[in-house]
């Protein structure tokens, strides 16, 4: 047999029979104030824990899609950064350009090269540059630019 159980503001009365319950609460209805069944509690427990879980899934879905939105936007500045060294144009345009997807990405940079015209990313010189390099003639100048400047004679 199933056990019935009723909630008083202070005592809990536990009984096999339902009509001993029900006469139990008449009796002290007067007496205590409220009574409660056990479906009663059920329910008020259980639209509780639904309150909960709602609440909770609607906090983790406002959590999950800011962390997807900042994930595809860094995406994206990537996708940015490689096509535009892909076309020999200035990375730090890659701060400047928005864009929606690669279509829209494709569309801003062949206008920008439109515009702009294909002119190749100016390489700057590496490496050491020789004081007195051969010029052609065959024959070696050692003109130190340094002493040039500061009027010294040639060596």
């Amino acid at each position: 047999m199933e056990d019935n159980q009723i909630l008083t503001g202070e005592d809990t009365h536990v009984g096999k029979n339902g009509e001993e319950i029900q006469k139990q609460a008449q009796e002290n209805a007067g007496k205590d104030g409220k009574f409660f069944t056990q479906e009663e509690v059920n329910s008020f427990v259980q639209s509780r824990i639904a309150r909960l879980k709602a609440q909770a899934s609607k906090e983790a879905r406002m959590e999950y899609d800011q962390k997807l939105a900042e994930l595809q936007a860094r995406e994206m500045h990537l996708l940015v950064k490689e096509k535009l060294q892909e076309r020999n144009m200035p990375k730090d345009l890659a701060d400047v350009i928005t864009c929606t997807d690669e279509a829209d990405l494709d569309k801003k940079l062949n206008a920008l090269q439109k515009i702009y015209g294909d002119k190749p990313k100016e390489e700057k010189p590496s490496g050491f540059l020789q004081i007195g390099a051969d010029r052609g003639s065959g024959v070696a100048h050692y003109e130190d630019p340094v002493r040039e400047a500061m009027g010294l004679k040639k060596r």
